[in-house]
């Protein structure tokens, strides 16, 4: 019988919350520079540049112009060590607040700390820092809820399948609060499966090591059934490995694997419209860089910071080619 295709295009959940033990404001009326900051300028600390996160960055800085701030951006290249040097020579640039999404959650506390130390305001976007003392507030995606609704969806596809149903989990990365929490939602949202055997690999966000692990779980257990993507990025990769086993029936079609993401990349965007993924997740990254730039300036001015909780959610029962009209990042990641 025919699978009906469910694309799901969803603007995730978007979440500012101040830190752990601020309550829900945080007042920084009360700080005063150590030395003169520039008010005008911004630091803008990257993890690295790729698809999402380039278009994140682009609404940073086009919201920073809006509202009349320049940026100093540094790209740590993956590199924790790295990062936490460049956040240092931005604090000595004497910035006015540091907007930040962070390479490693478990190395990057010290230089935050003297950001924190220096009186300077500090947004995490994208990736939140849930344990940290030094940030005031985050804006991005609320990952749990996204890995659920990929789960979810999952699941309801999956749950005529007679006996144990196998699926891959190709896990982001163990050190990220994005990749631990999308796998904690997704997970939840798979318990709807009570015959469910759960292959996690690891990929630390690396294409080719996603690639690799995929081609690993299929060789030892090729009656997998569905294939979660920690970022839709990867399924490029599981493609390849679907198309060189003879796995590779489209949507619909007997035999389909059952294949979903989270991101909104053009990865993403195309395996769906051919046919290859049921699914991808789409992350609202305008409004998260227009976000935090607003943070930032609110902050400075020793504003109060409440907790901000939005969503947009479409969840769209389509054919394929209804895809394209859709209005969403996805086009232009």
């Amino acid at each position: 019988m025919k699978k009906k295709l469910l694309v799901m295009v969803m603007a995730a959940v978007m979440v500012v919350a101040t830190v752990a033990g601020c309550g829900s404001t945080k007042d920084n009326a009360d700080k005063k520079q150590g030395g003169e900051p520039n008010s005008k300028l911004l630091g803008l600390s990257v993890d690295q540049q790729f698809e999402s996160r380039v278009s994140e960055t682009d609404a940073i800085k086009e919201e920073a112009k809006k509202q009349g701030y320049d940026i100093e951006e540094v790209v740590a290249d993956g590199d924790a060590q790295t990062q936490n040097s460049q956040i240092e020579t931005l604090i000595n640039k004497k910035v006015a607040a540091l907007i930040v999404c962070a390479v490693d959650q478990n190395t990057i506390e010290t230089a935050l700390m003297k950001a924190k130390n220096a009186n300077i305001p500090v947004i995490a976007f994208d990736r939140d820092l849930p344990d940290s003392e030094a940030t005031d507030t985050y804006v991005g995606p609320e990952s749990i809820t996204d890995g659920k609704a990929c789960g979810e969806a999952m699941a309801e596809a999956l749950a005529n399948e007679e006996g144990t149903v196998k699926v891959l989990e190709l896990v982001g990365a163990l050190n990220d609060q994005n990749g631990i929490d999308r796998s904690t939602g997704w997970n939840e949202g798979m318990k709807k499966l009570k015959n469910l055997e759960v292959i996690q690999m690891p990929t630390d966000w690396d294409s080719e090591t996603a690639l690799e692990a995929t081609q690993n779980a299929f060789q030892a257990n090729p009656d997998i059934k569905g294939v979660f993507c920690g970022t839709d990025s990867f399924i490029p990769g599981v493609e390849t490995v679907l198309r060189d086993l003879g796995k590779d029936a489209l949507v619909g079609e007997e035999g389909h694997i059952f294949v979903n993401g989270v991101n909104g990349s053009k990865d993403g965007y195309d395996a769906t419209v051919s046919g290859v993924a049921d699914g991808f997740l789409v992350m609202d990254l305008q409004t998260i860089g227009e976000t935090a730039v607003k943070l930032a300036g609110s902050l400075i001015k020793g504003e109060k910071v409440d907790v901000q909780i939005s969503s947009r959610e479409f969840i769209i029962p389509m054919k394929m080619q209804r895809l394209i009209k859709i209005k969403s990042g996805a086009q232009n990641n």
